[in-house]
């Protein structure tokens, strides 16, 4: 049915791009009927229980969101001219109102910037990485959300997408930023960046420190540090019972958005040596360094 349409015919994404949207997904955002007939590695086979057996083994992991989003699909989305307003919120009143219960802070900034400074208790997911996806796997759904962002346009650009999501209940953002929250001499904490060979002597020198992989099984597989442990950065909201917290941990993804993301999920729980892996997989293969 969908190969008899024009090969012009464009293909736009229902949740997004990638393979968490499903088996082997391509991360193009958008396609064409002509492009996916070339390239479309399953429309290729042409016997119909392999066709179905390779859309149907090895699944990626699924989402919260995705059943969260079929719900809201289902009854109907709250109308953009209802949604609250985000609002700025100086230091001293972003803190008043993120020691509630019912909030969470969300910090869209980069990896080695989130390293370097950030408010306690508040979660990292990089706008420049895969963030809307990861905010709405990781981000409860019932806590009013406060913002952390380099400027108010990211903040702004981040409400929509994470509103794309189901994330409706966003509050405010952080006015002036990381550098307004010091001035007014708030406490801030901080996650070590390991570089690939900082990472690499460890491992030769043997001091005794735990990698945590967060990349996804099927990554994971293809290659990685023979000492790793793999635990997906979302599934260490639960499967942070299984580190030793006395320990010191080593987070590393493909290139340090997820494991910044996992780092700051395993200090919310009270890991307090915990290093990012900046660069990541990639960088520590580039780098030359056996997997």
């Amino acid at each position: 049915k969908l190969l008899k349409l024009p090969d012009f015919c464009e293909i736009y994404p229902a949740h997004g791009a990638g393979s968490l949207c499903g088996r082997a997904m391509g991360a193009k955002r958008t396609s064409t009927i002509g492009y996916e007939k070339k390239f479309n590695a399953p429309l290729l086979i042409a016997d119909a229980d392999l066709f179905i057996k390779s859309l149907t083994t090895n699944m990626p992991p699924v989402p919260d969101h995705f059943s969260r989003c079929s719900a809201i699909n289902g009854k109907g989305p709250v109308p953009v001219s209802q949604l609250s307003k985000l609002k700025a919120m100086p230091p001293l009143e972003f803190k008043k109102e993120t020691e509630r219960d019912d909030s969470v802070i969300l910090d869209i900034r980069s990896y080695d910037a989130f390293g370097g400074q950030h408010v306690p208790g508040s979660y990292n997911i990089d706008f420049g990485g895969n963030f809307a996806i990861f905010a709405a796997w990781v981000i409860p759904d019932d806590k009013n959300i406060f913002l952390i962002a380099e400027s108010e346009r990211h903040a702004l650009e981040a409400s929509v997408w994470l509103r794309r999501v189901g994330l409706d209940n966003i509050t405010g953002f952080l006015e002036g930023g990381m550098f307004a929250w010091s001035r007014d001499g708030l406490p801030s904490e901080h996650v070590s960046q390991l570089s690939v060979h900082e990472l690499n002597d460890m491992i030769a020198a043997d001091k005794g420190i735990l990698i945590v992989d967060v990349r996804a099984p099927g990554e994971f597989e293809k290659s990685h540090i023979l000492e790793a442990l793999n635990i997906p950065a979302p599934e260490l909201r639960t499967r942070y019972r299984e580190l030793d917290e006395s320990k010191p941990v080593a987070l590393i993804c493909s290139t340090g958005h997820r494991s910044s993301l996992g780092a700051s999920i395993l200090k919310k729980h009270g890991f307090k040596y915990i290093y990012n892996v900046a660069g990541g997989m990639t960088g520590y293969a580039a780098a030359g360094y056996e997997l």
